[in-house]
């Protein structure tokens, strides 16, 4: 009778037992499910997040590669005016070369004509070679003044250009300074998450 009573106690042990590791199984698994469940979600939402910030910085790249072409075309017309500039200060070196040798060769003439000034024959050639040499130096003188309003005009295209990119590099600002916002606004719902 004892006998049965212990078996009787013995299986009623078992059956607590194998009760009880059901019980805990079974709750290992909610607990599985309900990470497997966060888990997913959090993985969801970070592709969600990455993807939305994939495509705003492709955005931008492509908007920061637009503005970096006009600004390469604005320094290519720089550099041509900057060519222009130096072509029309050849031109002035080259005129002013021509009026110091029209100068000398004035000098020459007056020296002549102090030599020879009592011969008139000698005085009228020395008198048509000054007038040649006034008429060459009043022409060097107008292409002279034409090269200077060359220059200002090149210049004043250049100041346009500089006005133009130094425009264009405060859009630039505004975008990068959007693109830290839009990235901040992007990460806003990830600190809602239990992460460090």
């Amino acid at each position: 009778m004892e006998e049965k009573e212990s078996q009787k106690e013995l299986a009623k042990i078992i059956q607590d037992s194998l009760t009880e590791f059901h019980g805990a199984m079974k709750l290992r698994d909610e607990f599985a499910i309900r990470i497997g469940r966060r888990t997913t979600q959090i993985i969801r939402f970070s592709m969600t997040g990455m993807s939305i910030l994939a495509f705003a910085m492709i955005f931008l790249l492509g908007t920061f590669y637009q503005h970096m072409d006009q600004m390469a075309s604005d320094m290519k017309d720089m550099r041509t005016n900057f060519q222009s500039v130096a072509t029309d200060m050849k031109d002035m070196k080259t005129n002013f070369q021509s009026v110091a040798t029209d100068m000398k060769a004035m000098k020459l003439s007056v020296d002549s004509m102090n030599q020879h000034i009592s011969v008139m024959p000698v005085m009228n050639t020395a008198v048509s070679g000054m007038s040649e040499n006034v008429l060459k130096m009043t022409e060097d003188m107008a292409k002279m003044s034409q090269n200077m309003a060359l220059m200002q005009k090149s210049m004043s295209t250049m100041s346009l250009d500089v006005a133009n990119m130094s425009y264009q590099f405060t859009g630039l600002n505004g975008y990068v300074g959007s693109m830290g916002y839009n990235v901040n606004r992007m990460a806003a719902p990830m600190k809602m998450f239990p992460f460090p």
